[in-house]
């Protein structure tokens, strides 16, 4: 192929060489025979027909180029119309992806779209903070890597349906608190092509109206429970809602000004969830980590994804944050807990910059008389990473006025310990996300083995969030972590539950 190609290239020039060697040969030849009439006669034939021959391939090649000619100019101008189309078409996605963005964003509900191989192609931002996730632990993930194995287990028969075709609706329950109960409405939607070739299927999730009441055992059957400590919805910083819904679009209705009167009104209340030793043997005490409700009309009570959004619009983490620290110490000042038994105080990434918590801290500890070695104050990896410091200063301050510390999800970033050379912490929370998949994930499990090795060493003391069973109890025990949280350990219940 590479020699005709070469052939075809220099034929052209072949040709014009032999025409004129041809042309000398016959002046030549007359030169030499001139008194010949009879040769004379027969080479200007054949230099007339040579000539002839030549104007005949030079005017073919003229043709031949001005066919090409045409075509790269027909091709030129198709290109050009292409590239306009192009352009037309990005504009057109771009703008119908806004547009998609933005309903998506401002939808709500959560919502996100799953291709058939059951990875998470598109979520917005209220799936991921119902999740209590970043964008990189949802993009491309398998579906029961982001909703968890229970949860994921509860709708695998539901997807079955889905993948076959079938839009799927189904009523999930969560327990958030002693008999209170929070409804989602499920809906799982195939996504067919023309000739009903299913390629994915949109999740959707909508918040229902919470109140008190108690699970019926039939409902209990026919409904799918989502007490989902999996997906890290219980710790207050773990927004259900996307902060960028209006309040007129919560299905609660929650204000600023009506959370700014609750918190000057005292109409929030102070839950906990226990964090137990797993080897009684060692005599840890059972810790608490304290859990924020606000109450409504008819003794309601709204989950913290109801009323955070509304908080953190209007910059009043902060002010919730000393609320809850003043009242846990009147608290702890009346009643007298276990000996050695430490309270976990969730704080957000506001309050990590605000430089006088610290000492407003100390101020309380002095006022109520309370241990400051009581408080363990708990702060988020991923807060530490983008506030890293001011939370490296407040860490260092709140510790010397005697509080401890904890870094929760830990893990969840391949950085994790690099953050451990810049802050000094008590105790390391292992992300509910490695302690959910460890059992069938080898990689999950050697990462709580190397967090639990390195923080021993260090001499931290390790809490497995996110705990659901047995098995996993079992072989967090057999881990030797010290700790574990979660729905298997015990679920919230009032602080005064424990006095």
């Amino acid at each position: 192929m590479r020699d005709l190609s070469i052939f075809r290239t220099v034929q052209p020039y072949l040709s014009a060489i032999a025409s004129i060697v041809t042309v000398i040969l016959l002046v030549t030849a007359i030169y030499f025979t001139r008194s010949d009439l009879l040769w004379i006669a027969f080479l200007s034939g054949v230099l007339v027909a040579s000539i002839i021959a030549m104007a005949v391939r030079a005017t073919h090649i003229e043709l031949i180029v001005a066919r090409h000619t045409m075509q790269l100019l027909a091709t030129e101008e198709k290109l050009a119309q292409e590239i306009k189309l192009h352009l037309w078409a990005e504009k057109a996605a771009a703008a119908s992806k806004a547009r998609l963005q933005f309903i998506g964003e401002k939808f709500p509900a959560m919502i996100a779209y799953v291709d058939a191989e059951q990875r998470c192609c598109y979520h917005n931002t209220m799936f991921r903070q119902w999740l209590g996730l970043n964008p990189d632990q949802v993009d491309g993930r398998p579906l029961r890597e982001v909703l968890g194995n229970k949860f994921y287990g509860e709708i695998e028969s539901f997807l079955t349906d889905v993948m076959a075709g079938k839009t799927v609706h189904a009523e999930h329950i969560q327990e958030l608190t002693h008999d209170s109960i929070h409804r989602l409405s499920g809906q799982y939607f195939p996504d067919s092509d023309n000739e009903g070739k299913v390629g994915g299927f949109c999740l959707l999730y909508t918040p229902m109206i919470e109140g008190k009441a108690s699970l019926p055992g039939d409902a209990e059957r026919g409904t799918r429970e989502l007490n989902r400590s999996t997906m890290h919805t219980e710790p207050r910083e773990k927004s259900l809602f996307d902060e960028s819904l209006g309040e007129q679009a919560s299905e609660w209705g929650v204000s600023a000004a009506s959370v700014a009167q609750a918190i000057e009104e005292d109409e929030f209340r102070l839950y906990c969830q226990a964090i137990t030793p797993i080897k009684t043997d060692k005599g840890l005490c059972v810790h608490h980590e304290i859990l924020l409700r606000m109450a409504e009309e008819e003794d309601n009570l709204l989950p913290p994804g109801a009323f955070l959004p509304a908080v953190e619009r209007h910059d009043m983490m902060t002010h919730l944050d000393r609320w809850v620290v003043s009242q846990m110490l009147q608290w702890l000042s009346v009643h007298q807990p276990a000996l050695g038994t430490i309270f976990f105080i969730n704080l957000t990434r506001d309050t990590l910059s605000d430089t006088g918590f610290a000492d407003f801290v100390l101020n309380q500890l002095q006022k109520t008389g309370v241990l400051a070695r009581v408080l363990c104050f708990e702060i988020e990896e991923a807060d530490v990473t983008l506030r890293l410091a001011d939370t490296s200063a407040f860490v260092q301050k709140i510790r010397q006025y005697g509080c401890q510390v904890a870094l929760c999800g830990f893990g969840r970033k391949h950085a994790s310990f690099d953050l451990l050379r810049n802050i000094k912490v008590n105790f390391l929370k292992i992300d509910g996300g490695l302690v959910c998949n460890m059992l069938h994930d080898p990689i999950s499990l050697a990462k709580i083995v190397s967090i639990n090795r390195v923080a021993h060493t260090i001499g931290i003391q390790t809490v497995a969030e996110s705990v659901e069973t047995d098995e996993v109890i079992a072989k967090l025990r057999e881990l030797e972590v010290d700790f574990a949280q979660g729905f298997g350990i015990g679920r919230p219940r009032v602080l005064k539950e424990i006095e």
